[in-house]
């Protein structure tokens, strides 16, 4: 519900100019799923046929669950039917291409092997019985990518009139889209969104290099909801799979909430409280408010279409897979206190210290650091030739200095949008 602004100026309190501070409830969260306004973005939209067919449909039941709450701004559908053949064509193909990746790492492992086996003379028979051991593994997971690709993507179809997930969409979203923009409103918020984004002010301004208006099409979803939110006079829960920098306030690499500017903007416009969620998020704080039940891995199916990621912002243009395969090559090439000291950086909120840095890799006091970083961003730049990360990924390491840059490092830093990617994967190396 929208919050009362008739306090006096002197009658301020720690959170009236502060909103996008306060962490939300559960009480916050049932306000808004039954009283307020649920927009989701195109991506979340987009990204159902990216979904196994179970998480697909719990996703569709959450939204369903939400009723006369549910609205879309018509903006997201202009990109949902922009895009939606593009992305039901990547998804098809994501079941062989994953077959086509794991051939690729089958025959890097299989000259692991090699390699290693030579240098150890390792007699040959021991060789092709482990060999054959790779090889068994890597055929079987192969055959199962392909088997799960086959069968999730048996009823898809770029025909609307047979596409399952096209008609379950059209019943949930029946009369609950926004109208669009006459020409002259329209025309005002491409202008405003361009302005955005050249001053780099939320919402849209990561999208600055879209051709033409494109860069401007996320404004044009936050203005439609900050009238549709107007004119209900009620809070907005906004859920997207963008996790860049222009929607979140993000604090050490993590999003925390929605940007304060967008917060009092919706305010300002006659709108409550903004709320945003991931899908996957939405899904967990929904369910037990909502009281519908989530399957067994639909949850983990949505977090693992989040952390592959749609945008090649998220993480700094980094996903989980391209950074492991970083972690292995520097292991490889047997530097492993690399790879340690990028773990403990961001564990450290993303900053290891010399002193550390000597401790970790066991070097002596009198040791210099210049060229330690040398090796990280030798092999990201083999990655991004390989097309394994975008040319805008963000460096891993870098090396600190307290005053001269060409004395002696301070420590090192981890980018800040891979802290939370680098402390996943040492969660799961842990577990």
């Amino acid at each position: 519900m929208a919050e009362d602004t008739t306090a006096g100026a002197d009658s301020r309190g720690l959170f009236d100019d502060f909103g996008a501070f306060r962490t939300p409830t559960t009480d916050d969260f049932t306000s808004v799923l039954t009283h307020g306004l649920v927009a989701p973005d195109a991506n979340v939209l987009l990204n159902l046929y990216r979904y196994t067919e179970q998480a697909r449909g719990d996703l569709l039941r959450a939204l369903g669950a939400v009723e006369d709450r549910l609205w879309v701004p018509h903006q997201v559908l202009v990109e949902f039917w922009r895009n939606r053949e593009s992305t039901l064509s990547d998804a098809r193909s994501s079941g062989a291409q994953a077959a086509e990746d794991m051939a690729g790492h089958a025959a890097q492992a299989e000259r692991t092997l090699r390699t290693w086996a030579n240098r150890v003379a390792l007699p040959e028979e021991e060789t092709d019985r482990l060999r054959g051991q790779l090889n068994e593994v890597f055929d079987d997971v192969q055959e199962t990518i392909v088997k799960v690709g086959e069968g999730e993507w048996q009823n898809i179809t770029h025909d609307t009139s047979t596409d399952p997930v096209i008609a379950e969409l059209e019943l949930a979203l029946d009369g609950r889209a926004g109208a669009q923009l006459g020409q002259q409103d329209y025309d005002k918020a491409i202008a405003e969104g361009m302005r955005r984004v050249e001053k780099r002010l939320p919402p849209g301004y990561m999208d600055k290099t879209k051709e033409g208006v494109g860069a401007a099409a996320d404004y044009l979803v936050w203005e439609q909801i900050l009238r549709e939110a107007g004119r209900r006079h009620c809070d907005v829960l906004f859920v997207t799979a963008d996790v860049k920098e222009d929607w979140w306030r993000k604090e050490q690499g993590f999003n925390r909430g929605p940007r304060p500017e967008l917060t009092e903007e919706l305010r300002t416009r006659g709108g409550g409280r903004l709320f945003m969620l991931t899908p996957k998020q939405f899904l967990e704080v929904a369910a037990p408010i909502l009281e519908f039940g989530l399957r067994e891995g639909s949850v983990e199916d949505i977090e693992r279409v989040e952390r592959i990621g749609t945008d090649d912002g998220a993480y700094g243009g980094w996903n989980i897979d391209a950074l492991q395969e970083l972690f292995d090559r520097l292991t490889y090439e047997n530097y492993e206190d690399r790879v340690a000291v990028i773990k403990y950086a961001a564990k450290m909120d993303g900053v290891a210290d010399a002193k550390s840095v000597y401790d970790i890799c066991h070097y002596p006091s009198g040791r210099s650091l210049r060229g330690f970083t040398k090796p990280v961003t030798r092999i990201t730049g083999l990655l991004r030739n390989l097309g394994k990360i975008p040319e805008s990924a963000v460096q891993v390491l870098k090396a600190e200095y307290d005053a001269d840059p060409g004395g002696r490092a301070s420590g090192f830093s981890v980018h800040p949008l891979l802290v939370p990617l680098v402390n996943e994967l040492g969660d799961e190396d842990e577990s």
